[in-house]
């Protein structure tokens, strides 16, 4: 049986652990290190912890938006939307081999918390809030983790708000009723 991941809802009481926290990703460092990461009004933080609780060995953070359609200059709301709002691994990590597949794909441990990350969000569904997709903006070192966990780059004619941060990030999202 597999163990479960130890992944928590981030607070103060953990955020000195933030300090030794390196993704290679000086934005996503950052926000773990600042107040906005613990602020309800921009979304919820959950983190990765050693089996001891002394380190973060990744984390994410979820908010809520919705994806728009643009057509013939009408913008329509075609459903809401949780946000992967930042999701990174410790340096260290990146691509550690957790098992392969049956047909042969790599399972990396960044596939494993993606996964976590995912089942959050499927029970924040089912219990909480309404939504049809899943949207994130991804950078170029990400991009093979969301493509190969089903999210496709966001449609010409749809779009979601996005940060300054995710200027050169790909916008992507996950459709859940398909």
């Amino acid at each position: 049986m597999e163990k479960a991941l130890n992944v928590v809802k981030y607070d103060a009481s953990l955020q000195k652990l933030a300090s030794s926290f390196h993704s290679g990703n000086n934005y996503l460092d950052k926000f773990l290190r600042e107040s906005v990461s613990l602020d309800d009004g921009f979304g919820k933080t959950y983190v990765f912890l050693s089996e001891d609780n002394q380190n973060i060995i990744g984390y994410y953070n979820l908010g809520l938006g919705y994806i728009e359609q643009y057509d013939n200059q009408i913008t329509k709301k075609i459903g809401g939307a949780i946000h992967i709002n930042c999701f990174a691994l410790d340096e260290q990590f990146h691509g550690l081999l957790q098992m392969y597949t049956d047909d042969g794909i790599k399972i990396n441990l960044s596939d494993v918390l993606l996964n976590d990350c995912l089942e959050k969000i499927e029970y924040i569904r089912r219990e909480y809030v309404g939504f049809s997709f899943v949207t994130l903006s991804s950078t170029k070192e990400g991009y093979g983790l969301y493509c190969r966990n089903g999210f496709e780059d966001l449609e010409e004619d749809m779009g979601f708000s996005a940060e300054d941060s995710d200027i050169e990030c790909t916008p992507m999202y996950l459709p859940l009723d398909i």
